[in-house]
């Protein structure tokens, strides 16, 4: 099972709220500086808002690599056995 910590959900629940906001052209009148700061502080303030889908991605994300690291470990066994492999070596029962 994945073990993701509060810190990781909460690093990736305020990248998604900051991406989200910034997307969504909030704060259209304000400068590059006193917009960011603001993106900043909403990000601050709601981040716990995104945190469900931000734990759900996190594991989504996980469990993909876990099954990658888990097939490439399983195709380096066989190779390593020689299972698969014809008698010339190939990989081609002919």
């Amino acid at each position: 099972m994945a073990s993701i910590g509060p810190d990781q959900v909460e690093r990736e629940a305020r990248a998604l709220l900051k991406e989200a906001i910034e997307r969504s052209g909030w704060y259209p009148i304000l400068s590059g500086a006193e917009r960011e700061k603001r993106v900043e502080q909403d990000v601050d303030r709601y981040w716990p808002v995104m945190a469900s889908e931000a734990a759900q991605r996190l594991l989504d994300r996980f469990e993909g690599c876990s099954h990658v690291a888990f097939h490439t470990a399983g195709l380096a066994q066989d190779i390593g056995s020689g299972a698969g492999l014809g008698s010339s070596g190939s990989g081609m029962n002919s």
